[in-house]
């Protein structure tokens, strides 16, 4: 019931274009912060209305200069502090460990979870989820939220590079692959994500997570 009521207040708000429903806003800028937020994806989220940039713009500064989260009085939204510079990954799908190697595809018919390289079709190359391929360190590269594991293989070397371009090494101690063996695992889907700014507040309603804010 809250939430059909705070939806109903938004509608009235970005309807009235900023008349009535806005004016009483304006009086409790923490407040129009609430109504903002509220407004669902669907309707262009809390930036679009041309009501809502003005106080987004706002608190996005306030933040930035460590003022805080604007308060407003008998509100249940709360904010938590959160040092990241990814979203929460869609629902089905979770975010891969940093430097792990991802690839999405399927398995062949016939072929076993762990048979190799050759057993699945992927789609596109694989890459490490986090880590930069140029850098090599952490929070420099997309994120790779995950959907559900198909398989894995080993290659040696770059796991990004084809497979077959690794050169078979003739030593004293033995012949073998140049390189380390890397683990590539296969997920049935992945959706990667950009790193933004890593200062963030989440925003809960009720307890409940709504959106992560970066700044």
């Amino acid at each position: 019931m809250k939430n059909g009521i705070r939806l109903m207040l938004v509608m009235s708000v970005l309807a009235a274009g900023g008349h009535a429903g806005m004016a009483r806003a304006d009086d409790d800028y923490g407040c129009r912060i609430v109504i903002c937020l509220g407004n669902p994806s669907s309707n262009g989220g809390p930036w679009a209305p041309s009501t809502c940039g003005p106080a987004m713009d706002h608190l996005m500064d306030d933040l930035r200069h460590g003022r805080g989260w604007p308060q407003c009085k008998d509100s249940d939204m709360t904010v938590r502090q959160n040092n990241t510079p990814y979203d929460p990954c869609p629902a089905g799908t979770t975010a891969a460990a940093a430097g792990a190697w991802v690839a999405e595809g399927q398995r062949k018919a016939g072929a076993r979870p762990y048979s190799g390289m050759g057993g699945f079709g992927l789609v596109g190359t694989p890459k490490p989820s986090v880590a930069d391929l140029n850098s090599g360190y952490a929070y420099y590269g997309p994120q790779a939220c995950v959907g559900s594991q198909v398989g894995a293989y080993q290659v040696y070397g770059d796991p990004s590079v084809d497979a077959s371009a690794v050169g078979w090494r003739n030593a004293r101690d033995g012949g073998g692959y140049d390189g380390d063996p890397v683990t590539v695992t296969v997920y049935d889907h992945i959706v990667w994500q950009q790193p933004q700014s890593p200062n963030a507040v989440d925003v809960y309603e009720a307890g409940q997570f709504q959106t992560r804010i970066h700044y």
